[in-house]
């Protein structure tokens, strides 16, 4: 025991003399991560506790003992032939992709900590960025490879494609949380105990997941992080970090990829600049997996990006008018726009203005397996040249692969711009640029959504001025970014109001000076003074609290829900809830009490919430009406 107790010691003192090292003289900096080695030494704790529960309740052994060695040879053997397929293709954009995802595959060679993968809409980043994670792996006898997105859409295509690369038996979908909240201790614990525990070797979830697993206290959130530690994690559009999560996520990546021995690859066409800022995120000085972009950016340039925004805007009607004119020029036409309701406008006004043209909505009122298929019909209508106009929110603007001749953006950031354009001639079936088409929305109600307006406003100013001709290059990207942090500085430390006094997460997550300040206390000496509870409970990535319900979207749908409320041991029900999300919505707390008031969902006897079948539409989803922001980080 003696000699257990010296060596954690000896552990202690080499990591916070690593800390220090990291921090420089920054003292709050330095705090911040004993507080995340605190939660780190939390979470094994938790896990272990739960887990030996679990299998002592269940006669069961559920730990995973996975070779991983033989797990990774068998990926990269899998990855190969997939290039391979690839690599056959003459065309000009094949070419390139392939060329990239070597380039990735060369980069796993050397030691990394923090990377960019910048590479241009429809390059294929995704298979790229798993590419070098395999290879890495195995290279550095790593772990776990943990593939996060930011919206549901890029989730459940890249699932798949990771799926088929991986297998199933090692490899976890985790984006709901379908038990509803627990306030019973018996009851809390049996939820606990059925919760995503992060096991596997590799892992795809949610940006909103993973800033859980940092930073919430909800217990089941704590119990993951340490699954965070000697891995890679692919951070998918980083550019969709929420602006007040910027400085706790970019210190939580640089304890991860110095202290916890994590690789972290930042993926994006439009890469914001995280290491330019007060907290800064610490790169690594070779920091670009694929070296100079510029022949990828110019290879994929298969659009023009033009401004139709006004200062006084488009009705919808106007919208209307516009869209149909130029989906009659174009032969079909993807319209995007900010809000669910918007979108649900449109959509009637598209099928008013076009009645003989098939017209699609999509909006995450629709369960993934909803949206799954209606994107797969999208598919096959655009490959039989078929007529087609989808109007959407911004789910399907990052990561889908999916192609139109024509798109039309309602304003938000110039990013979005950019992600936009990568749902237009996407394989470069015109040989000639195809028109993303930039309009403003007068009548789009985004008056509680600031974070749209202020994009808007950002973005407004550079498509007003002569000194960029072109939006969506590399350095007008950054500039957007740079005056986008610039003005929304004194929110990038998550600022809160609790009990009167004005603070900020990082604060109560480091030093706590402002409860030394309301106490009259002296400041103490010590660097394990954070509010670690008070500041997991503030912590939501969504401002509106959301919740889960499963949809009886199909016949597997329902026999789920059927299931879900019969007698369960904690590994049944965890195996069923991992088959429910793709039939999941999230609702906001209006919709969730409205729809409570018709009688319309039920909670579960596992604690999950199912919606009655007649409260789910084939074209809208959900119904119950409502103007919020969509719900894309789940």
């Amino acid at each position: 025991l003696n000699e257990l107790l010296e060596m954690a010691a000896q552990e202690y003192r080499s990591l916070t003399a690593e800390m220090k090292k990291l921090s420089g003289k920054n003292k709050q900096v330095y705090a911040f991560y004993m507080g995340m080695l605190e939660r780190y030494l939390q979470s094994c704790l938790i896990d272990a506790d739960r887990t030996n529960t679990a299998d002592f309740m269940s006669d069961s052994n559920t730990e995973n003992c996975c070779d991983t060695d033989l797990l990774w040879k068998k990926m990269e053997e899998n990855m190969q032939e997939k290039c391979s397929r690839f690599a056959k293709r003459e065309d000009k954009i094949s070419r390139q992709r392939c060329s990239i995802s070597d380039r990735c595959a060369e980069f796993a060679k050397h030691p990394v900590g923090v990377c960019r993968l910048i590479v241009p809409t429809g390059g294929g980043k995704t298979l790229s960025s798993l590419r070098f994670a395999i290879s890495y792996c195995r290279h550095f006898k790593k772990k776990k490879i943990i593939y996060t997105a930011p919206f549901m859409s890029i989730l459940e295509q890249n699932s798949d494609e990771i799926r088929s690369i991986t297998g199933d038996r090692y490899f976890t979908e985790h984006h709901s949380n379908l038990l509803a909240e627990i306030d019973n201790n018996e009851e809390l614990q049996a939820y606990e105990l059925r919760t995503e525990k992060w096991d596997n070797p590799v892992i795809a979830t949610t940006m909103v997941q993973l800033l859980n697993t940092l930073f919430s206290a909800k217990s089941s959130s704590v119990r993951r992080m340490h699954r965070l530690s000697d891995a890679v994690i692919i951070i998918d559009e980083v550019q969709s970090i929420p602006l007040k999560c910027v400085y706790l996520f970019n210190l939580a990546v640089n304890f991860l990829s110095q202290i916890c021995g994590t690789t972290v690859v930042l993926c994006s066409a439009t890469q914001p600049g995280m290491d330019d800022v007060d907290y800064p995120m610490l790169l690594d000085q070779e920091v670009s997996m694929t070296g100079d972009t510029a022949e990828d950016f110019s290879v994929f340039r298969r659009t023009e990006l033009i401004s139709k925004v006004t200062p006084y805007g488009m009705t919808f009607d106007e919208a209307a008018d516009f869209a149909a004119n130029v989906f009659y020029e174009e032969g079909n036409l993807l319209l995007i726009v900010n809000t669910k309701a918007a979108a649900k406008t449109l959509y009637l006004k598209m099928r008013e203005k076009c009645p003989e043209v098939i017209v699609i909505h999509l909006s995450t009122n629709l369960c993934p397996q909803h949206r799954r298929e209606k994107i797969a019909e999208m598919r096959e209508l655009l490959n039989k040249k078929v007529p087609l106009i989808c109007v959407t929110t911004q789910l399907i603007e990052a990561g889908v692969d999916i192609s139109f001749r024509c798109v039309v953006r309602s304003l938000a950031g110039l990013d979005n711009a950019a992600q936009a354009a990568g749902r237009c001639n996407r394989n470069g079936e015109s040989d000639k640029p195809c028109p993303v088409y930039l309009i403003k929305l007068n009548e789009e109600n985004i008056g509680r959504l600031e974070g749209v307006r202020t994009a808007q406003h950002i973005s407004q100013q550079i498509l007003e001025s002569d000194q960029y001709s072109d939006y969506i290059a590399e350095k007008t990207q950054r500039d957007y970014f740079g005056v986008l942090y610039h003005k929304n500085k004194n929110i990038l430390a998550y600022p809160i109001r609790y009990r009167g006094i004005k603070s900020d997460l990082l604060s109560l997550l480091s030093l706590n000076q402002d409860y030394f300040k309301m106490s009259g206390l002296p400041r103490s000496r010590q660097f394990f003074v954070q509010a670690m509870k008070t500041a997991g409970s503030l912590f939501e990535v969504i401002d509106n609290k959301t919740i889960d319900v499963i949809v009886p979207f199909n016949d597997e749908a329902c026999k789920l829900i059927e299931e879900l409320n019969g007698d369960l041991s904690p590994v049944q029900s965890r195996e069923l809830l991992r088959k429910a999300q793709k039939y999941a919505v999230s609702i906001y707390e209006g919709q969730n009490r409205k729809l409570q008031e018709y009688g319309a969902v039920r909670l579960l006897r596992t604690g999950a919430v199912a919606v009655e079948k007649s409260y789910y539409d084939p074209d809208y989803g959900i119904t119950t009406e409502g103007s919020e922001q969509e719900v894309l980080i789940i």
